[in-house]
């Protein structure tokens, strides 16, 4: 599909499994895969993600200074604003081939800055399109930048295509998948709840012993997931029956009655900020709807797979930029000297900070399993210090029980006239 044409990705930070990496990874295998030749810069490159990369042979660079050149590539798609030093340089120069640059913007909430085309005009002057995961992205940020919205298209949170391969087909509840970075507490308690019905609740997130990359294979495993963002998208591809719900609240089960309003909001929950519930009716609702949603997903799964199959969205894309005949003039040295110093300072500021930030979180999470083994241990002594001292209270009634009986004071009475006697 891709043969012979050259992409370059960018990302400010290649770490873990959250969506805005892990769009940039099932891009890059999907390209790869398909006969494109991929390369994906970035300013950090970190396990677990850095380990898929290399799993895909896909070439990730994090070296700023490395040398590259604009008219190698046939696409080059940022995300965050982020450009290598090189190209900037390069764009200084009047080309006669430029690349079609697109840019994404995966976040709707005004403090994710790096979201937002924060380079003052960076992506008017190179953008042939930019990539909304969602249409509240463009109401709530992308309209308060461009006066002009006609060169954006949607780009889902796409499955990657292997997803439309298989099809859930289990029609009985008997275990869910909770994945979540940040579960509320009334999705902490699901566990127990359902533990009366009989059905098993396994946790998913950075914060738990259960942290992998998605794949079908993994929610085959379960009857139902509860998630946001992309995780939804991996559900309606392949049938599974997903409940919406997090530290935003949430629709719960999609149906034709909120299923345009939850899509707008990238399936975040947001929009449905005012359905907050216990984990009692969460439970419920699940119990009670969840035959109904498994039939409406299966009745809509060729439009879902159409709508968010990795194939089917990049091609859309594609074929919209390659009809875009932007005219890229030259950066004049002003200008590029200011791209440039904006990107270092991402680089050396929020990049280092971020990453401090990261590394005391992880710190912390330390600490706490640190501390829980120590409570482990202080309990355990303080309970065999509890059974000793039982232990030491029966004897002394032992003890209390021995002295009043009649052979011992019989006994006593016997030894203390032998000492007597000893005397004599």
């Amino acid at each position: 599909m891709f043969r012979g044409k050259r992409f370059l990705l960018t990302h400010i930070w290649l770490r873990g499994f959250g969506g805005a990496e892990l769009n940039i990874l099932e891009l890059a295998t999907f390209l790869k895969r398909n006969g494109a030749e991929v390369e994906v810069f970035t300013f950090l490159l970190l396990s677990p993600l850095a380990e898929e990369f290399t799993k895909n042979g896909i070439t990730v660079i994090d070296d700023i200074d490395h040398s590259f050149t604009v008219s190698d590539y046939d696409y080059i798609w940022c995300a965050q604003n982020i450009l290598p030093p090189a190209i900037v340089q390069e764009l200084m120069n009047k080309q006669t081939k430029l690349p079609k640059f697109a840019f994404f913007h995966m976040a709707a909430l005004e403090d994710h800055v790096l979201e937002q085309p924060y380079i003052h005009q960076l992506e008017t002057k190179l953008s042939s399109s930019a990539l909304a995961i969602s249409e509240e992205i463009i109401e709530k940020n992308l309209s308060r930048y461009f006066t002009e919205n006609e060169n954006i298209v949607l780009y889902q949170n796409p499955a990657p295509s292997e997803y439309g391969s298989y099809t859930f087909g289990r029609k009985t509840l008997k275990k869910i998948m909770v994945i979540s970075n940040h579960p509320p507490k009334e999705l902490l308690d699901l566990s127990e709840v359902f533990q009366e019905k009989d059905i098993v609740v396994d946790y998913y997130g950075v914060w738990s012993d259960k942290y992998e990359l998605a794949s079908p294979e993994l929610f085959l495993n379960y009857d139902c997931v509860i998630g946001i963002g992309k995780n939804v998208q991996y559900c309606l591809t392949i049938g599974i029956p997903i409940y919406i719900y997090d530290h935003f609240n949430g629709p719960g089960f999609l149906n034709e009655e909120n299923f345009a309003l939850a899509e707008k909001h990238n399936f975040s929950g947001r929009g449905f900020e005012q359905l907050k519930r216990t984990s009692k009716e969460i439970a419920e609702e699940i119990l009670v709807n969840f035959e109904k949603t498994r039939e409406f997903q299966m009745d809509n799964l060729a439009t879902f797979r159409d709508k968010f199959l990795m194939d089917h969205v990049i091609k859309r894309v594609i074929d919209y930029l390659d009809k875009q005949n932007k005219e890229i003039k030259a950066f004049d040295l002003p200008y590029a000297s200011y791209v440039q110093a904006m990107i270092l300072l991402i680089k050396n500021t929020v990049v280092r900070l971020d990453n401090d930030v990261v590394n005391l979180w992880k710190q912390i999470d330390v600490d706490k399993n640190e501390i829980n083994i120590l409570n482990e241990q202080l309990l355990a002594l303080e309970e065999n210090r509890d059974y000793w001292k039982s232990e030491q209270e029966k004897l002394y009634k032992e003890i209390g029980l021995i002295k009043v009986s009649r052979s011992y004071r019989f006994f006593e009475k016997l030894r203390q006239l032998r000492k007597r006697t000893k005397r004599k």
